[in-house]
């Protein structure tokens, strides 16, 4: 019977394993990104050197294609490969490093569904909060250049968004819902909350600064604070569960609502702004939203008596 061979970075403080991770994002995102352009010219019939030239035009069929695979290289060259390989070099086991491998009740994602429908008045609300903070006179600039980028971003959304057909639909449900919440739970919980956690031996700083990083990651400041909070909740889902899954399963929900409804309004089966889906300016509303989204949450709780000794 032949023991078990001891993790390749075994020895590593917590810290220094931050810095490694930290180091083994950019360089698979980097050569990952690389390969993919020196690619894109022969599959998309550009030109290396034009490439960035040519993202601009958004009404371009061609340019949307290729935008779409830059998309889906990020989503495994920043998000999903650096967490699985992490898990091989400290543990010898990526499901088992990123608990992939937790067992857990099936009715906690029936409850996870529950809450993220439930968050959404809190959630959104928060948007309303964040849409009023100002910044100092001193960073109007930096105000000025965030809202261009978001406003950048918006277009470049709206452009995913379209889908006149339902192939569209079924690729932008794994574009936009599926492989964002595999590889931002991979990384920003899976390793990350877990790293931070073993550095400062408190769970829920470690919980609030991923959730903080995964909000500062979308380069969005003006949906800073509503993705932060879901960054909390995907935090506590992944602890009080003990399965990284069941923060993917809710980050899913989250994205692939907004897939489902722009498609079943563009099909004309819905009327009006799906983003506005599940806003509310009412203060009783808001205020059960939060007090039934901790009634999830700790039911989830109650649900898992799993093992916490990384989440």
């Amino acid at each position: 019977m032949s023991l078990r061979q001891p993790p390749i970075l075994d020895n590593l403080t917590p810290f220094t394993r931050i810095l490694f991770s930290v180091l083994l994002i950019l360089s698979c995102f980097g050569i990952l990104f690389f390969a993919g352009l020196l690619l894109a010219g022969p599959l998309f019939g550009v030109k290396v050197a034009d490439i960035m030239t040519a993202l601009g035009d958004y009404s371009d069929p061609k340019t949307l294609r290729l935008l779409q695979y830059l998309q889906v290289l990020q989503s495994f060259g920043l998000f999903i490969i650096p967490p699985m390989l992490a898990g091989y070099f400290f543990e010898r086991s990526s499901t088992r490093y990123l608990q992939l491998d937790r067992y857990f009740r099936w009715q906690v994602f029936l409850v996870t569904l529950l809450l993220m429908f439930l968050a959404l008045p809190f959630v959104n609300w928060m948007v309303t909060v964040n849409e009023m903070m100002k910044m100092p006179p001193f960073l109007s600039g930096m105000e000025h250049w965030m809202k261009s980028a978001e406003n950048e971003a918006a277009k470049l959304t709206d452009a995913f968004m379209k889908m006149p057909t339902f192939g569209g639909f079924l690729f932008n449900l794994v574009m936009i819902a599926l492989l964002p919440a595999i590889g931002e739970e991979f990384l920003f919980r899976g390793l990350l909350q877990r790293l931070l956690k073993e550095w400062l031996k408190n769970i829920h700083l470690a919980i609030f600064i991923s959730a903080f990083l995964f909000s500062a990651m979308h380069m969005q400041f003006y949906g800073f604070l509503p993705r932060m909070m879901l960054g909390v909740l995907f935090g506590y889902l992944f602890y009080w569960s003990g399965s990284l899954w069941v923060p993917v399963w809710g980050h899913f929900i989250n994205n692939g609502a907004v897939v489902i409804l722009a498609y079943l309004t563009q099909r004309g089966v819905l009327s009006g702004n799906y983003e506005n889906f599940g806003s509310s300016d009412s203060f009783l509303l808001i205020t059960a939203s939060i007090l039934l989204t901790a009634g999830c949450l700790w039911l989830v709780y109650r649900m898992q008596p799993a093992k916490r000794d990384a989440g």
